[in-house]
């Protein structure tokens, strides 16, 4: 299942990192999320990376990403991303 536009508007100034977490009440299997970076851009180039998962034992799954901006400007940013296939 893929989303988009998820979670609150964040911005990264060069060389910030922002870092992401959302769960389920059950297991997802593999998730994979980026940043959904807004317009204007003022040359931000976002990375996502240590792509997490963490399995409570109450059954609630929780995924965890990191999101580096590694341009030469700042944007805005929230979530995009979904399952594997």
């Amino acid at each position: 299942m893929a989303f988009t536009n998820v979670g609150p508007l964040v911005y990264l100034a060069p060389g910030e990192t922002a870092f992401w977490n959302f769960s389920y009440g059950d297991d997802h299997g593999p998730q994979l999320a980026e940043a959904d970076v807004k317009t204007p851009n003022l040359g931000a180039v976002h990375q996502a990376d240590h792509q997490r998962k963490r399995k409570d034992n109450n059954e609630v799954v929780t995924y965890f990403v990191d999101i580096h901006n590694l341009g030469a400007g700042g944007c805005f940013h929230n979530l995009q991303g979904g399952g594997m296939s």
